[in-house]
């Protein structure tokens, strides 16, 4: 997919929208109820609304560059508990449309090799994140060429000021790494 436009997120969403790694990714970590986090490329924004089930009292931003797949997430979430708390905005990784230094978290669940630089977007993350924050990366495994996509990211990464803290190989109902970074000093 080249080209992300709305009869791509019409594609995405009903093909991928509510992907395994969303939830079993969420499970994954352990949420304070308080945390604040940002999804890059957050499509339909299934990886929010499970995070909502253990971030009950936090703020969660939903940020992708097709206005379609906003709009898709924003329908997909109005029936949800935590609707009020979870807000979508149209905006690249490159170009984040938020304040400095307010997410404990951001999330990026295969969104990462759709980035248009995505040196210029970890520098976003760096921009947005707390201090002790981190930055949770989910790669499927199950793609042509996950394994060198993995490499050129720890390099991408080195050289954005983030340190892999903890990568964890999740062998579930799908295959996929979760990485979880930390800014360095």
């Amino acid at each position: 997919m080249s080209e992300w436009n709305a009869e791509t997120a019409e594609w995405y969403a009903a093909n991928y929208g509510d992907y395994p790694t969303n939830r079993l990714a969420v499970n994954e970590l352990d949420l304070q109820h308080n945390v604040s986090i940002v999804d890059v490329g957050c499509g339909t924004g299934a990886a929010l609304r499970y995070a909502a089930l253990k971030v009950t009292a936090g703020n969660l931003t939903g940020i992708d560059p097709v206005p379609r797949m906003i709009e898709i997430a924003r329908k997909l979430t109005e029936q949800h508990p935590a609707q009020n708390r979870i807000d979508f905005r149209v905006g690249s990784a490159e170009d984040l449309p938020l304040g400095n230094g307010l997410a404990d978290y951001v999330f990026a669940f295969d969104s990462i090799d759709h980035w248009q630089d995505i040196g210029r977007g970890l520098g976003e993350i760096r921009r947005i994140l707390k201090p002790d924050g981190s930055l949770i990366l989910v790669k499927d495994k199950g793609v042509p060429g996950a394994n060198e996509a993995l490499a050129r990211l720890g390099k991408d990464l080195d050289s954005a000021g983030f340190d892999v803290v903890e990568q964890r190989e999740i062998h579930a109902e799908v295959r996929f790494s979760l990485w979880v970074c930390r800014m360095t000093q």
